[in-house]
């Protein structure tokens, strides 16, 4: 079949109009540059977006002024973008990681300002085949070892089921000109040591492995796709919202715990830490694995993903009946404020919590384990952590429940927002018209 009318019989695959608008991503290499001659010579509008990474000094400037050469001539409008090259190395990605993240996102904002259809790059057969060895070789997690597709988003790749060699042939018959990357030749890139050393070699011990490969990696993206709709609806049973995960239906549903798999991957996750996740399903109460600044916890009837905790401020010291304050932690924030003794018992209400001021000093702290409180109306003390457990806060917030401690005697008066001592009992006749402070407690939404 004409290479022309394989890249159109894509096109339709992909579901473009014959007149549809499209962005190509032109670096002036081979590759690129035919993908350009066809999609013009098929009557397409045609945006040229080329991006100058700056790395190789006039050669880049080459490959600039030869791309925008092509597009004024071929009369196609034409988008550069430069980039600072000692800015995306220094970046968490690397060079090639920060490169690609700010290419697409400039990719995808060129297609929005024309108004076009899609984003089309040149990446052929030999590509498929080296990234789907690239994937093998860096990860376990069986979902990335597959090739790329031929519609991701809005980005089409035409020319995937296209050589190398059939497409260099092809410009060569037409005398059409590109330019050449060194960098290609590099042995600095993974990349480039695949595609010059590995794959010759596997093609010298088993002749036609970079076809097969190439085939390979489109079937996996087929079973991805396949797969697809069976995981988001095991998804939608299993997280009941963003980040919350029902422990009941990842136990019964095998489809629901790869989902969570795969949306921890998604987090950032690695795949042995996403693996690890799992582990959590027949763990205690309370479990929890951290992923950098994330956690997975366990709780009673679903796992969720939270921020790991930060360490918490040093305790207040709350002296002075006419001072006023807040402290604010993950679940809520309590205030206190000069206030006289209340009219009733009101003060006693666990998000109300009022303290004359022959109790000060008081300490504003979070609970520590073997802190016990005297419950109001009760003559036994029970443990702070039995208190939040009647409470059922969160596993992953309990590590910040505050508790008032009274400095004079370190009787606890209350368990912030859940729980007030018997020993901080009012006798309004003692204690009417007298100075104290309310401290009250706001949860967070």
């Amino acid at each position: 079949m004409n290479l022309e009318v394989q890249i159109q019989s894509a096109l339709k695959e992909a579901g473009l109009a014959p007149s549809a608008k499209l962005v190509v991503a032109a670096s002036g290499g081979c590759d690129s540059t035919v993908l350009l001659h066809v999609l013009h010579d098929l009557g397409h509008p045609l945006v040229v977006a080329h991006v100058d990474h700056g790395m190789r000094g006039e050669e880049s400037s080459g490959d600039r002024k030869f791309v925008t050469s092509w597009a004024q001539t071929h009369g196609c409008a034409l988008e550069v973008l430069e980039l600072d090259p000692s800015q995306l190395a220094a970046g968490k990605m690397g060079f090639q990681g920060e490169a690609r993240k700010v290419r697409m996102a400039w990719f995808e904002e060129v297609c929005d300002a024309h108004h076009a259809s899609a984003i089309l790059t040149g990446h052929h057969a030999d590509d498929q085949a080296e990234t789907f060895m690239l994937h093998a070789m860096r990860s376990t997690d069986p979902w990335s070892i597959r090739g790329m597709a031929l519609v991701e988003g809005r980005v089409v790749r035409p020319m995937l089921d296209l050589r190398r060699s059939d497409i260099e042939a092809f410009a060569k018959i037409h005398q059409w000109h590109w330019r050449e990357d060194s960098s290609n030749q590099s042995e600095v890139y993974l990349r480039n040591r695949v595609r010059h050393e590995l794959l010759p070699l596997m093609e010298k011990i088993r002749p036609g492995t970079t076809d097969h490969l190439q085939r390979l990696a489109k079937r996996a993206v087929e079973l991805t796709e396949l797969l697809e709709p069976l995981l988001s609806e095991a998804r939608q049973k299993a997280q009941t919202q963003p980040g919350h995960w029902r422990v009941d239906v990842l136990q019964r549903n095998s489809l629901a715990a790869e989902s969570l798999r795969r949306w921890l991957c998604d987090q950032g996750w690695s795949d042995k830490s996403s693996a690890r996740a799992l582990s959590l399903l027949e763990a205690q109460v309370g479990s929890a694995i951290q992923h950098g600044a994330w956690q997975l916890v366990r709780e009673r009837s679903e796992l969720v993903l939270s921020e790991a905790q930060t360490p918490l401020p040093a305790p207040v010291s709350v002296t002075d009946a006419n001072s006023s304050g807040e402290w604010t932690v993950d679940f809520g924030t309590c205030r206190w404020e000069p206030t006289p003794c209340p009219p009733s018992t009101d003060g006693l209400h666990p998000g109300r919590f009022w303290i004359p001021q022959q109790w000060l000093p008081v300490t504003l702290r979070p609970w520590v384990r073997g802190d016990r409180i005297q419950p109001l109306g009760m003559s036994g003390h029970t443990k702070v952590s039995d208190v939040l457990t009647q409470a059922k806060l969160p596993h992953r917030l309990r590590p910040c429940a505050l508790v008032v401690e009274r400095e004079s005697d370190t009787c606890i008066l209350s368990v912030v927002g859940h729980k007030t001592s018997e020993r901080a009992r009012l006798d309004l006749a003692k204690f009417a018209g007298q100075s104290g402070l309310m401290m009250s407690f706001t949860p967070t939404p």
